[in-house]
């Protein structure tokens, strides 16, 4: 956005941009871009915001045959504003005929034959029944969460294996502060392993019952849409490499640093030899 705008008046700006989003859909992207094969789990129909949201998937390779047909379905929709001067962002969104997945539309075949389950926080009862499916077959998963309910997220932090949530959400369910304090709360409700981030402050986790703090990397941001969910998705693509917890969180750091760096959040997606040149010269 220009830095001073006339309501009411025309402007000119300097670039906009359409791509899909979400937490799970960009995660996703992240992961097929790493030579993973990924699918994405949700519903579609024929409308525009629909078809581009599914092309976008399929132009960075996510298998989208699990997609079904949902009549007068229409995916949510966001405007992000985006500060010029550090990359912030503004975010507007509209959830007008979204439909959430439904528990009568899973099945289970799909799940129990994946090395891994993503699921974020907003198809909350369909992603509660795939996160009770994969601890039945005792596959992984990673969770992308924020906000919501917050009986909801603590069941869903209960039955996931790699929690990975902001620090504004992980306050928001302790009403605790710190990292540190909040981490020790969570870890009450969970077996599984923690990471809270905190965008150029870093990210932190619990092992062994212990802290364990990765400082962010320092990049020219230009754009943070999208650095959360890359986040995700390179910590998920890393965890499938068979890395360990520190390697996983330093990889996820530096491949969001990256993210930053360019307009949009699935506008570039870095190599694995990029990503690790920039944890090379930290």
């Amino acid at each position: 956005m220009p830095s001073k705008v006339k309501l009411g008046a025309k402007h000119e700006v300097s670039n906009i941009i359409i791509q899909g989003c979400a937490p799970a859909g960009n995660a996703a992207c992240v992961i097929a871009k790493s030579n993973l094969k990924t699918a994405f789990l949700g519903y579609k129909a024929n409308n525009t915001l629909s078809l581009i949201a599914n092309e976008e998937l399929k132009k960075c390779e996510v298998d989208t045959s699990l997609l079904l047909e949902s009549d007068n379905f229409q995916p949510a929709i966001a405007i992000v504003e985006v500060n010029p001067e550090n990359g912030d962002r503004t975010v507007f969104y509209s959830t007008n005929n979204y439909k959430p997945l439904q528990t009568k539309d899973i099945n289970e075949d799909w799940i129990k034959n994946c090395k891994l389950l993503l699921v974020d926080g907003y198809d909350v009862v369909g992603n509660l029944e795939l996160l009770k499916i994969a601890n039945k077959y005792n596959i992984p998963s990673v969770l992308d969460i924020e906000a919501g309910d917050i009986s909801v997220l603590k069941e869903m932090i209960s039955l996931g294996n790699h929690i990975i949530l902001p620090l504004e959400g992980a306050q928001l369910i302790t009403e605790l502060n710190t990292s540190e304090e909040c981490i020790n709360a969570l870890n009450l409700i969970t077996n599984g392993q923690l990471v809270i981030t905190d965008g150029a402050n870093g990210s932190w986790a619990l092992e062994n019952k212990k802290i364990v703090h990765q400082a962010a990397f320092s990049t020219k941001v230009v754009d943070t849409t999208g650095c959360g969910d890359a986040f995700h998705g390179a910590y998920a693509s890393t965890l499938l490499k068979g890395k360990n917890l520190a390697e996983r969180m330093e990889y996820a750091s530096a491949y969001a640093s990256i993210i930053a760096t360019h307009f949009g959040g699935r506008s570039y997606f870095p190599s694995e030899k990029e990503v690790n040149e920039i944890i090379k010269n930290k």
